[in-house]
């Protein structure tokens, strides 16, 4: 295909089957890779790099197509889109997968992989953050009328047409700038901004908006990979996520885990045989909490910890979470780089796999160090869901002094026991002082007093909180979930603490607390982080600590266990294959939802483990009307999608 005329070029480098055709201009530096087509009145100036692309009238790198565009020192990385007429100016950088739309100028600017600039825009001396979607005339002004700034914006944020964004700001994650704003000002994360002659900010933890543009993750939910085994989660699909942890990291070092699942060797045999094809050194370390995988993959500086779990789930279920060389689960960003390299597998078929289940020991020690009161005397039983926690639970607890009762800790993983079912707890509390439900990872935990008055994950925030003030700590802020319940962000507030709110699971909960310090944080179904202790939720530490807690002001720990809570009407629907993010955008469920919203608190949303829609709705009266009301529109829209 090779075709080349009148064009000029200095010191360049041309690959296989390019076609070259006239006026292009190609200046000292510049690196043509195989595959390219350049046509027409291209101009390609010093140092910009071409690699496998197909161009017309511009500079493009890997797949990328960039039309009639003037392009100077620029790197346009893969599969970037660029509309007629953009200009790329010196020092810009633009990320994967990116689309610029027609007239955009781009100037000292990096861009991040996937976001899209539509018609009109500026930027101009910014870093701006992955899958962002910047609308039509919008400019990135650099000067405030007496200095020059650059702007920077987080990931997935949401910038509306013909706004105007001042240096020096920064807008954090998931922000929304409403259309025709004015923005001088620092926008919080997952906040809406309306700003023309002053800003205005308001919380916005679910914003539909970032729907319409963000890549969404196809295997990846709130925890992890999760599914049926072997029909969802696939041992290829296994395969390919070991592989593709390869691919983020050369020769990455890898600690690997499971729970007690039927299906747990088959899908740990199907990821270590992807790592060992990537050139990965694996450590197995057994059946073992997901928290103790957390603990020694950054204390023995791994570079990912893997769980195979499917955490609460029933035991056809199984799931596969992943956390990064610091011990804390890869964020969304990291997550679609693994899902962007399922397909691409490489093969090295260098890795290894060596034994370190001996270094369990280490967080066993961890675990009893945490204790700071002896539970000599106390009576406790333990619910293991006959999961990760049946071994070493109740090996710790004996080791630190308590009388224990194990239960479910040789059956099936999750039936009928654990967090999920704590009626079975109940049923074993005798005389017991304290009873503890792990689930089948043992990452959260459930607890009940002797009188078998329940402590969820909201109480046990609140414990945690009143505990540290009552030691003369100074506690400003703990993190809970828009789950969290009012009565408990009311009682925080009489001792001046603020209920810090992230969405449902316990990594956004983790990702506020390394961002802004705060040391408590937890949810509802009993995922509680201690951040002094342990960067992520572990049930056997935080029920060594609320032990400890009992053991020494009793009256504090039956205060917390005695509050009443506002009442809360929750349901669930199974959705099956049905997109549940389309269904609550169906205008009678909307409607539902929001007449609950005028006399209750509402929260519905699709479940980032199951195949489910959830709704809760908290408040005084006729809670559950409103949640069966909400519960009927959903399945009639479920049910019309299925006769179609």
């Amino acid at each position: 295909m090779k075709k080349i005329e009148n064009f000029k070029e200095k010191q360049m480098r041309i690959g296989k089957n390019c076609r070259i055709s006239k006026n292009a201009i190609i200046e000292k530096g510049a690196i043509i890779g195989n595959n390219c087509i350049i046509e027409g009145s291209s101009h390609i100036f010093s140092n910009a790099k071409i690699e496998n692309s197909t161009i017309v009238n511009s500079i493009i790198k890997e797949k990328a197509i960039i039309t009639n565009s003037v392009i100077t020192d620029s790197f346009v990385d893969e599969k970037t889109s660029v509309g007629p007429y953009s200009h790329i100016r010196g020092n810009a950088k633009i990320g994967k997968e990116c689309k610029i739309g027609n007239f955009v100028e781009i100037k000292n600017c990096q861009i991040g992989d996937r976001t899209k600039a539509c018609h009109l825009a500026y930027l101009g001396d910014a870093e701006i953050g992955e899958d962002c979607n910047i609308g039509c005339g919008v400019i990135f002004a650099n000067y405030n009328g007496l200095e020059k700034y650059k702007t920077f914006v987080g990931n997935r944020v949401f910038i509306g047409c013909n706004s105007t964004i001042v240096a020096s700001c920064t807008l954090q994650d998931e922000c929304f700038i409403a259309a025709g704003s004015t923005i001088t000002k620092c926008v919080d994360k997952r906040s809406f901004a309306i700003a023309r002659s002053r800003q205005e900010n308001k919380e916005a933890f679910y914003n539909p908006y970032l729907e319409n543009f963000k890549r969404a993750k196809i295997y990846f939910g709130t925890d992890g990979i999760r599914g049926i085994a072997f029909s969802e989660l696939t041992e290829e699909l296994c395969n390919s996520v070991g592989n593709a942890l390869c691919q983020l990291k050369q020769n990455p070092k890898i600690l690997i885990g499971r729970d007690t699942r039927p299906s747990g060797e088959k899908i740990y045999d199907a990821l270590i045989s992807g790592m060992i094809k990537g050139g990965a050194e694996i450590f197995n370390i057994g059946i073992a909490p997901t928290s103790c995988i957390s603990y020694l993959t950054k204390k023995l500086g791994f570079d990912f910890g893997v769980v195979i779990t499917a955490s609460h789930n029933p035991k056809e279920y199984n799931g596969i979470k992943v956390f990064g060389a610091n011990g804390v689960k890869i964020t969304d960003t990291e997550e679609i780089k693994i899902e962007s390299k399922l397909k691409n597998q490489i093969e090295i078929n260098s890795g290894k796999l060596l034994d370190l289940t001996a270094e369990i020991s280490s967080y066993e020690k961890f675990l009893k160090q945490a204790c700071f009161n002896s539970l000599k005397g106390l009576k406790i039983v333990l619910d293991c869901a006959n999961g990760a926690s049946s071994k070493i639970a109740p090996k710790i607890f004996k080791a630190l002094g308590a009388e224990v009762k194990a239960i479910c800790t040789k059956g099936e993983i999750n039936k009928n026991c654990g967090a999920t079912h704590i009626e079975n707890l109940k049923e074993n509390m005798l005389d017991a002082d304290l009873g503890f439900s792990f689930d089948g990872d043992a990452d959260r935990v459930l607890v009940l007093n002797k009188n078998l008055k329940l402590l969820d994950g909201d109480k046990i925030i609140y414990l945690l909180a009143k505990y540290k003030i009552s030691k003369g700590e100074k506690i400003s802020k703990v993190v809970g979930t828009i789950m969290t319940n009012s009565k408990i962000e009311e009682l925080l507030k009489e001792d001046k603490i603020e209920l810090v709110r992230t969405p449902v699971g316990d990594k956004y909960i983790i990702e506020e607390m390394l961002k802004n310090g705060e040391i408590i944080g937890g949810e509802q179904a009993g995922h509680i982080i201690i951040g002094d202790k342990h960067i992520t939720g572990d049930g056997i530490l935080t029920a060594i600590i609320i032990a400890s807690i009992y053991k020494e002001n009793k009256e504090l720990f039956e205060k917390v266990a005695n509050i009443e809570v506002y009442p809360t009407a929750t349901r669930e629907i199974i959705t099956k294959n049905f997109k549940a993010k389309n269904i609550l955008k169906d205008e009678n469920v909307i409607s539902a939802i929001e007449n609950a919203k005028k006399h209750a608190r509402v929260v519905v949303r699709p479940s980032g483990t199951e195949p489910k829609i959830r709704i809760m709705v908290e408040g005084q009266k006729n809670i559950e009307k409103y949640a069966d009301k909400i519960k009927a529109e959903i399945e009639k829209i479920i049910n019309i999608m299925a006769e179609n």
